[in-house]
């Protein structure tokens, strides 16, 4: 008996050794793929200025809009196709049974979920416009893959822009307003879906850990994770929206308490990507245009973004580059040489993976150090604000890129600073 269990003993021994040689192996391995970039750490970007570049119309000014490239001829080729289309499309109108009218103003004020799902539809969509014709537009082209960041049921340059560029990739005029014609081709991608739909909330859903998040990247370094905050950011992550919104459909619901088998209405986005499937073949992002487009092998626009890049203190590269790795759930590097703003002798910090994570949810190495695409941990930002010089994207968006893109994929940057 004592032979034995001297035999046991060791071996446990070797058992708890293995385990620390393979504890050992994988902090090796996260600290390898620690992200080096210079991305916002602090305060979240101010939303005034956010606001007022809402509807700021000079991304209509730049080259990648205004000239139709190579695609033009293409586009002029399927015209022809695509008009068929649109006339097949005009006789399954009536199946559709969408109710359009003209110039009417809408609002939230009174309108449940339900009866946003069964108002009329106004047309034209532009402008300093919110309401139920938004909120079905912008779920639409997020199902398409033709992404508005966080959907809040207000227009928006976002918006207009994922519908411009909707509009291109499907034979329509691309003015980047909501016309009938667009809403039916919208509608018709989505198999006329409702917009909003009433979720049962899964224990995944609900599950935690959530923690408290410092502003000082310091404190930050101390968490366990860089988790969600709440389970209402968690839920406004999962449907793509604000946390408001939510608030906004569920007016009488306390998110703190929400339990798994519980319903709420949410907005009915496309299915999160978990595998990968890796499709896109060439990226072209819009410096000015804040603009993240991904084409397949054939130069079809595959998916399309909005995106916030470097400011004019660190510019996101004016060159074509490569991605050379993708890390999902990195940790991250903090240095402070590669911030404009800090002094080079503060200390250096290492991060916890998490969508409140500086890099969000994913990173996507580019070829130029310490340059990448990556998520946030401020979706309502993306296309608005200046970033310290990486691609960033909604946890959400990058997410789906990361598991749809591969290294050796080209990356264009396009539309820069300079007056064109």
């Amino acid at each position: 008996m004592l032979a034995m269990a001297l035999a046991c003993t060791k071996e446990k021994a070797t058992e708890v050794k293995d385990n620390a040689k393979a504890a050992a192996h994988n902090v090796a391995e996260k600290a390898r793929d620690a992200v080096d970039a210079a991305v916002p750490i602090g305060d979240r970007d101010d939303a005034a200025a956010r606001e007022r570049e809402r509807f700021d119309e000079s991304w209509r000014n730049l080259e990648s809009f205004r000239a139709q490239q190579a695609a033009q001829k293409k586009a002029e080729q399927a015209a022809q196709q695509k008009a068929d289309q649109a006339q097949a499309a005009q006789q399954q109108a009536a199946a559709q049974k969408i109710q359009f009218v003209t110039n009417v103003k809408e609002s939230f004020k009174n309108l449940t979920p339900d009866v946003m799902n069964r108002a009329p539809v106004s047309v034209p969509i532009k402008g300093d416009v919110s309401g139920p014709s938004v909120v079905k537009t912008q779920v639409y082209l997020d199902r398409a893959h033709f992404s508005v960041g966080a959907l809040d049921g207000r227009w928006g340059r976002n918006s207009s822009i994922s519908v411009y560029w909707y509009q291109r990739t499907h034979g329509i005029e691309p003015t980047g307003t909501v016309d009938e014609a667009t809403f039916r081709a919208l509608a018709q991608d989505a198999g006329a879906a409702e917009a909003l739909v009433q979720h049962t909330l899964t224990e995944d859903d609900v599950k935690g850990p959530f923690v408290t998040i410092p502003s000082d990247v310091y404190e930050k370094e101390k968490l366990d994770c860089l988790c969600y905050e709440t389970k209402k950011e968690k839920l406004a992550e999962l449907f793509h929206t604000t946390e408001e919104f939510l608030d906004q459909l569920n007016p009488n619901v306390d998110f703190s308490t929400l339990q798994a088998g519980q319903t709420l209405w949410v907005p009915n986005v496309r299915a999160s990507m978990t595998a990968d499937q890796p499709d896109i073949a060439k990226v072209a992002i819009s410096i000015r245009g804040n603009t993240f487009n991904a084409y397949d092998a054939s130069g079809n626009l595959i998916f399309h973004a909005p995106t916030t890049l470097g400011s004019k203190y660190d510019p996101s590269p004016n060159e074509e580059t490569s991605v050379v790795k993708v890390v999902q759930d990195p940790h991250f590097h903090y240095q402070p040489t590669l911030f404009h703003e800090v002094p080079d002798s503060d200390p250096e910090a290492q991060l916890n993976p998490g969508p409140n994570s500086p890099v969000g949810v994913v990173w996507i190495a580019l070829k130029k150090p310490h340059f990448g695409i990556h998520g946030t941990s401020d979706p309502d930002s993306i296309g608005y604000a200046s970033s310290h010089g990486c691609v960033r994207l909604a946890n959400w968006d990058a997410r789906e890129v990361g598991h749809r893109i591969a290294p050796g994929v080209p990356i264009d940057f396009i539309d820069t600073r300079t007056a064109q």
